[in-house]
């Protein structure tokens, strides 16, 4: 061979390899240069919302733990002031999109030298563990040496008051005019419909139909106003499901009626199906931002749902025809939906099986945990592992939607196993996997 032409081989090779070793560089943003940083945790969008309203006014990106988590170390944290919005779920647990980060927070035996944080918890005081969450970030964050700029600030209920005053530091901190508290405006709405979507179950599932002609057609989910004899008042969001089988402009809700540990109902599910009659009014707010925002393209997606968690799912895949029309028919969605018992759970069968035979749905698989024998969402995705691999090769994007305890945690763990958790925390990261559990 020519030396020439060897050297320019060897050359272009070098510089091959170079290009190559650039583009797999951990990419920065815009936060990587700023001495703020906002992260925040959030189990059904009220943390994430403020986080979000915050952000321009700081001049930074809002994230979720995990999501900065996933493109930088724990030390990264080092010389940072922090800016926390977490809330909590479950018995004191972190928010599906917290979980990652936190573990390796408690894990963490190196200290973060400099970092000082601003943190806000949000929570309800009718739950034993009243910000727990919030209460085990603060905790983790001074055992590794970090310093509280102000003393965490626990909200109850959203309280504006709490809010503001916790803003008035953060802006005293930072010489800042700041302004979270402002939202959208409130409307009423009228309860048309109520019906009992399963008469012998033991955990009554309502179709609500509300009429409600101020709300943007956009419109993910509706928070709830739920008056209180004390003269304060709860706010709870629901996922519209956007079904409205008689061609109504109507929003339809799916609700559960919630019950605690002690046998007393949710606040909010027992207003909406046993307080609230026909003709009756309530106070909503419309929000259109959602935690499982829609893709900037037309994707298949594998949907899993349990319980009434079916309305987010209905939501997205109602959205997904409207944004993409002409691509309803060309996409493979596929829907796994998890209920209790087949013959007294069997909500919205002749819907979703009219979605399958038109096109919209390629495959519809149900399973029932009091089954004979009991089956779950993580079984069929085990079986179906092979159409799993294949539909996320496709591009597709998953959303899993329900009780955190009954869909979120068990289907998360089998996609661990079958995927591997350096391929969901991919998926994570560029937005191809989504958790709203509650």
């Amino acid at each position: 061979m020519n030396p020439t032409l060897a050297y320019l081989l060897i050359a272009a090779q070098s510089l091959a390899w170079l290009i190559w070793l650039w583009s797999r560089r951990p990419q920065r943003t815009s936060d990587d240069n700023s001495p703020l940083l906002l992260l925040y945790a959030s189990q059904g969008g009220q943390a994430e919302t403020l986080a979000r309203t915050l952000a321009p006014q700081l001049g930074v990106t809002a994230q979720s733990l995990d999501a900065w988590h996933a493109r930088h170390p724990l030390k990264a944290l080092n010389h940072k002031t922090l800016i926390l919005i977490a809330s909590t779920t479950g018995e004191g647990a972190p928010p599906d999109n917290a979980v990652r980060f936190t573990r390796t927070l408690c894990k963490q035996t190196a200290p973060l030298t400099g970092t000082r944080y601003h943190l806000l918890a949000l929570g309800d005081k009718r739950y034993p563990r009243y910000c727990a969450y919030g209460h085990t970030l603060d905790r983790e964050l001074k055992r590794l040496g970090a310093e509280a700029a102000s003393p965490i600030a626990t909200v109850d209920n959203l309280d504006p008051q709490t809010i503001a005053y916790w803003q008035q530091q953060l802006a005293a901190e930072h010489n800042l005019a700041l302004n979270t508290t402002v939202e959208a405006p409130r409307h009423d709405a009228i309860l048309r419909t109520r019906t009992l979507l399963n008469p012998d179950s033991a955990q009554p599932i309502y179709h609500l139909r509300l009429d409600c002609p101020a709300i943007p057609a956009d419109t993910a989910l509706i928070e709830v106003t739920i008056p209180q004899t004390n003269e304060q008042e709860i706010r709870r969001r629901y996922s519209i499901a956007a079904i409205a089988p008689d061609g109504s402009r109507g929003l339809d809700l799916i609700v559960r009626l919630q019950t605690h540990r002690d046998g007393t109902p949710g606040p909010g599910s027992a207003y909406l199906t046993q307080t609230l009659n026909a003709g009756d009014t309530l106070r909503i707010r419309a929000l259109t931002h959602h935690p499982a925002d829609l893709p900037a393209e037309p994707r298949p997606l594998i949907l899993i749902a349990s319980g009434s968690g079916l309305a987010g799912i209905l939501g997205i895949l109602t959205r997904m025809e409207a944004r993409y029309p002409a691509s309803k028919h060309d996409l493979k969605h596929w829907l796994i939906y998890g209920e209790r018992h087949p013959e007294h759970d069997r909500i919205y069968a002749s819907c979703l099986e009219k979605q399958r035979e038109d096109g919209i749905l390629t495959w519809l698989d149900r399973t029932y945990s009091q089954g004979n024998p009991p089956q779950y969402a993580q079984h069929i995705l085990e079986a179906q592992q092979e159409r799993l691999l294949s539909q996320l090769d496709a591009g597709a994007i998953l959303y899993i939607c329900g009780s955190a305890d009954k869909i979120g945690t068990g289907t998360m763990d089998t996609l661990h196993q079958l995927l591997g958790e350096k391929t969901c925390d991919r998926l994570t990261k560029e937005g191809r996997l989504h958790l709203d559990t509650f």
